[in-house]
């Protein structure tokens, strides 16, 4: 049972009478003397309040007291403690949903269980987050002040039609809220990150079209966990919100002092039962016991198998450089293979060349002669050459044929057959 804060800006005197030792009630004395019994009136001259108990009828064995209120004599009361299961919501586990109504069903108050929602900046957590609420999960979302999640949540959702007219901090709530931090943050630590708590409380008057009004009470939580991520270095956050304090009264304008006086009676009435909220601690540090366990549990085995994934990467690499070392390795023997044959072809290309112009030259019949002036190609079937400088030549078969002294001219160089 999560506790209710109470309503600080109402301060109202109850009239109640004292009881006779009959257990009847007796009548009061005034300064003109004792007025008659008949004319004494219950809820206008007097209010008798019961103390009626809410029940946990689902978290144990045997339905069991979880807190006790004050509420006036004839009001009716429907409702109780209300328990999740482990599948749904943890933040919501555990909560009361109550109606109390007037005997003439004018002024009616309602009491919701708590709402949480959560939002994470990793998206793969936060993905996560999302299938969890499509399966029953909290919610999912930012951090919201008291006020946003009035006016973003629960008059589109539990106060259709109703228009805001005042909005009151309620800091003696906060600070109520705010006691809690030190459990978080130590809880924070333990896990090696931080928290901080942001806590936002108001008490809102709103009025319907059909003339009635309320007073409504929210308080909303934000808890932020801050780490950083082992693997990554980088700092991640996920917030866990939730709205614990979900109530109002709705009455007839007219009636708003009496509604009030009832709201006041109320909220500073109630009394939770130590042994109820004892068990209800036990189960949830066991369970909280158990989450730290497995999530160690969880932890291990990504880490250990983040270390196997990463041997494996590792290894994959060391075999994929090997495999390119080894290719490389086959890629240099193939291309000096390569270029062995290239320079074997580029000989036998050579070769084959000189074959190939030897017998083009053979089927011309020339021969390649070679003089000052450069190679050229002469007529086969002579046995010498001379050149003289000016594209002349003169080819001969005779021995000691010599064209200087035939011609009396210098100018005659002897040239030599070269292979082409």
């Amino acid at each position: 049972m999560r506790a209710i804060s109470h309503l600080p800006l109402l301060s109202l005197l109850l009239l109640t009478a004292c009881t006779d030792q009959g257990g009847k009630l007796a009548n009061a004395q005034t300064a003109g003397g004792t007025k008659a019994a008949q004319n004494w009136q219950e809820g206008r001259d007097y209010t008798v309040l019961e103390r009626v108990r809410i029940m946990d009828n689902m978290g144990f064995q045997q339905p069991a007291e979880a807190f006790s209120v004050l509420i006036p004599k004839g009001w009716k009361y429907e409702g109780g403690v209300v328990w999740k299961s482990l599948q749904e919501c943890r933040s919501e586990m555990v909560g009361t949903k109550v109606r109390i109504t007037s005997p003439d069903g004018a002024i009616v108050f309602q009491g919701l269980q708590p709402h949480s929602w959560s939002a994470a900046s990793d998206p793969m957590m936060m993905q996560n987050l999302q299938m969890q609420a499509a399966q029953g999960g909290c919610a999912v979302g930012g951090t919201m002040s008291a006020e946003e999640y009035l006016r973003q949540v629960f008059l589109p959702n539990e106060l259709r039609g109703a228009t805001v007219t005042e909005v009151e901090r309620n800091p003696g709530a906060e600070q109520e809220m705010s006691a809690q931090a030190g459990r978080y943050q130590a809880e924070a630590q333990r896990n090696g990150g931080r928290a901080e708590l942001m806590p936002s409380a108001i008490t809102v008057r709103v009025k319907w079209g059909d003339g009635t009004e309320g007073i409504v009470l929210l308080s909303v939580n934000n808890l932020m966990n801050y780490w950083q991520n082992p693997y990554t270095g980088v700092v991640q956050q996920i917030s866990m919100s939730t709205a614990s304090e979900r109530s109002w009264v709705r009455f007839p304008a007219a009636r708003r002092t009496e509604a009030e006086a009832f709201l006041a009676n109320l909220k500073s009435s109630i009394r939770t039962n130590p042994a109820w909220k004892q068990a209800v601690d036990g189960y949830f540090a066991e369970l909280s016991r158990q989450q730290d366990r497995q999530h160690h549990i969880a932890m291990a085995a990504i880490d250990q198998n983040t270390r196997a994934m990463t041997a494996a990467h590792n290894q994959r690499m060391a075999d994929i450089q090997a495999q390119g070392a080894a290719n490389t390795a086959r890629h240099n023997e193939r291309m000096a293979a390569m270029d062995n044959s290239m320079r074997s072809w580029e000989q036998q290309q050579t070769a084959q060349d000189r074959q190939h112009t030897r017998f083009v030259q053979a089927i011309r019949e020339v021969e390649t002669w070679q003089g000052s002036g450069g190679a050229v190609e002469l007529s086969s079937g002579y046995d010498q050459a001379w050149s003289r400088g000016d594209g002349t030549y003169i080819m001969s078969n005779k021995p000691g044929f010599d064209p200087a002294a035939v011609f009396q001219d210098q100018s005659w160089t002897e040239m030599k057959r070269r292979d082409p």
